[in-house]
């Protein structure tokens, strides 16, 4: 992430249903507007997929933005961690993005690592499997009831990891 205050760094994924992005945008947009008057909403190439654009630091706009009830926002995922070239994704890079998480987050030994990759065929399990591999070595394990989610959303070759809750 950018640490230039001056510039607008990817903070959120938003998802929201098909053919309302229009409507998720102005919900989502209106909201962090309140406390970033520069924030910039992006619709994908990818139906429902949305990303923001914001000054403020990705918690900071998770947290505001998850504080509100929407009728088209779906899912809120801030961007922590930020990769490109996923292409050349190994193990490597998976033990630097758990290292990462540890560092600057209070990850609990069980997690759920949620993979969606849109734009490369066949990468969803190879990074999955990386970074099962490179929890399992930091002492985390994957668990599908914990309420702590690492999503790792793929975006053509852009990599974005956040933490949040479920």
């Amino acid at each position: 992430m950018n640490s230039n205050n001056h510039e607008r760094d990817l903070v959120l994924i938003i998802t929201c249903r098909a053919g309302s992005e229009y409507w998720c945008e102005e919900e989502i947009g209106n909201r962090i507007f309140h406390k970033d008057p520069s924030v910039l909403v992006l619709k994908t190439k990818y139906q429902g997929l949305l990303l923001v654009y914001s000054k403020l630091h990705p918690d900071t706009a998770y947290k505001y933005a998850k504080s509100y009830e929407y009728g088209f926002v779906e899912k809120i995922i801030p961007a922590h961690i930020i990769i490109n070239g996923v292409e050349q994704f190994n193990f490597e890079d998976a033990k630097k993005i758990i290292a990462e998480l540890l560092a600057e987050k209070q990850l609990p030994t069980n997690v759920k690592l949620k993979v969606k990759i849109r734009g490369r065929r066949g990468l969803s399990q190879h990074i999955w499997r990386a970074l099962i591999k490179a929890m399992n070595e930091h002492g985390i394990r994957h668990d599908p009831s914990s309420h702590v989610c690492i999503h790792v959303e793929g975006i053509d070759d852009m990599l974005v990891v956040g933490v949040c809750e479920c």
